[in-house]
């Protein structure tokens, strides 16, 4: 060989037989496995309305959730106390009217604009969403691409105690 094209051919065959702590090494992405449903654990205070899971869901994806755990819905009244299923009672103003009091509820929202309420000075996220309800457990599949949050079945919170613990499951049950 001559001793251009040696010194290449030396060249070529050092990198290639570079060992795995060299300085040459190219690291290889490790082989793509499919990914296990993801699973959140979810801890939703009665007394703290909307509780975001962190979630971001697609359209038509199914999510399963299942609760345990005790809230009230009024300190001090051992009546007021549920599990996720809620209460067999309704009120008139309720975030999922028809559906038990106290119950653990879901929210898909969209953001859509934020903007500052001129009256209170506080602002105010416009958002699209859906509400549906939980109870001790469910399979939802998304109508929409959003947010997911979750929360109690009552308007009425700050008289509130205890929590749910939920858990949030994506793909088919």
């Amino acid at each position: 060989m001559t001793g251009r094209k040696a010194l290449l051919a030396a060249g070529l065959f050092a990198l290639g037989s570079a060992s795995a702590a060299g300085p040459w090494q190219v690291p290889v992405p490790a082989p793509q496995q499919a990914e296990a449903p993801l699973v959140k654990n979810v801890v939703v205070p009665g007394a703290a309305g909307w509780v975001d899971t962190g979630l971001d869901v697609a359209a038509g994806e199914e999510i399963l959730i299942r609760a345990s755990g005790e809230v009230s819905l009024q300190l001090g009244n051992p009546a007021a106390v549920c599990g996720p299923a809620g209460l067999d009672m309704l009120t008139v103003d309720q975030p999922v009217p028809k559906e038990n009091l106290g119950a653990l509820i879901g929210k898909v929202s969209q953001f859509v604009a934020s903007r500052v309420d001129e009256d209170l000075g506080g602002e105010v996220r416009d958002e699209i969403f859906v509400l549906f309800i939980i109870g001790a457990e469910r399979s939802v599949r998304v109508p929409f691409k959003g947010r997911l949050y979750l929360g109690v079945n009552e308007k009425v919170i700050k008289d509130n105690g205890g929590e749910f613990a939920a858990v949030v499951s994506r793909g088919p049950a």
